[in-house]
């Protein structure tokens, strides 16, 4: 036993994230940016987190209709403005390209759209993303890093344009994911890109990420399979302009949760009833923006909802919470099989070799 106790983890102390997306402006915005994020912003800073997860669609981009003429480099400026209480209370946002950091019908990439987000943001996030020559650069856009006992995997979907696609854009850098979700020892895993891999809270026209034939079906699997088998229980994603939690088993039964966060800002879109039939949708919001915090605990990450009222610029709380066991560390797990074993063959006069 105290063998057992001096190979266990430590305790840490508690601390949380926040997580939202979509925060481009409607078409009547003059400046790119939603009208409501510096708010959002604020309320933010006030909770306190370690650090925050944006999921796209920072700004309209190249989706311009009704704007004024703003350059890329001036929408993501004001955006950093919007967001300027929390950069200023040193609190660290990672974010990734949504579909109007890249082209925002997912048509052909526009190099000055991409290289504008790279300007921004590029240098503010680690550079340990694949890079596989000029065609294939994805560091400062696609990434991993860790913090406390959380890992966090960033991945942009917009490297690899295909026109005879569904969506123009249907696969990602899966050998860079794998090998980072190999290196994972920590007990929680999140991964965060823009698109939702299942359909939550439905749409008109329907759209998934990989696709709807089946060699899409199986890469969503395949997908899926390998988030649950090292550790993964939550994937964060924006696209859809509401806020649904679902939670999609993977091949081996394993629960992982799949939290849109499509409330930050933009236009918000009705929630419908047409979702995958292969998820349990737990909680929707089509009526307020607003974000997630995550608190990170030894033994569970727990979620709650913050919602803004517009009218008034109250917030409420919402009455669903969301509770996320963590997974045990793989050394932690070596060690309390190894110990059990160590002192039964020691009591039977053998020495385990291992």
């Amino acid at each position: 036993m105290l063998v057992f106790l001096w190979l266990a983890p430590a305790a840490r102390a508690e601390w949380s994230f926040a997580v939202l997306g979509d925060t481009r402006g409607a078409h009547s915005t003059t400046n790119g940016v939603s009208l409501h994020l510096s708010t959002i912003a604020a309320k933010i800073v006030g909770m306190h987190p370690d650090l925050v997860l944006v999921s796209g669609d920072l700004c309209n981009g190249d989706d311009t209709n009704g704007l004024t003429a703003l350059s890329y480099a001036q929408q993501f400026t004001n955006w950093n403005m919007a967001m300027d209480t929390v950069t200023a209370s040193h609190i660290s946002i990672y974010p990734v390209r949504g579909n109007h950091e890249n082209s925002c019908d997912e048509t052909e990439p526009i190099p000055a759209l991409k290289q504008a987000y790279y300007d921004a943001y590029g240098a503010c996030v680690p550079t340990n993303g694949p890079n596989n020559g000029p065609a294939d650069d994805q560091q400062g856009f696609t990434y991993s890093f860790v913090h406390s006992n959380a890992t966090f995997i960033v991945l942009d979907q917009y490297f690899y344009y295909n026109m005879t696609s569904e969506t123009g854009y249907h696969s990602l850098a899966e050998v860079w994911l794998n090998q980072q979700l190999a290196q994972v020892d920590t007990p929680y895993t999140i991964v965060m890109a823009h698109v939702p891999v299942f359909m939550a809270t439905g749409q008109e026209t329907p759209e998934h990420f990989f696709g709807t034939n089946p060699a899409g079906y199986e890469q969503r699997s395949n997908f899926w399979n390998s988030l649950g088998a090292c550790g993964a229980r939550l994937y964060v994603c924006g696209h859809v302009h509401n806020l649904s939690v679902s939670l999609a088993p993977d091949g081996a039964g394993n629960g992982i949760y799949q939290l849109t966060s499509g409330n930050g800002g933009a236009p918000l879109d009705m929630v419908l009833t047409n979702h995958d039939a292969c998820i349990d949708v737990h909680y929707t919001n089509d009526t307020n923006f607003g974000f997630a915090l995550v608190t990170v605990s030894n033994d569970a990450m727990t979620i709650d909802y913050y919602l803004l009222d517009t009218k008034d610029d109250t917030w409420q709380k919402a009455a669903y919470v969301t509770t996320i066991p963590a997974v045990p560390e793989p050394t932690a797990v070596a060690a309390a099989m190894l110990v059990p074993l160590w002192f039964f063959s020691r009591r039977n006069g053998r020495t385990l070799r291992t």
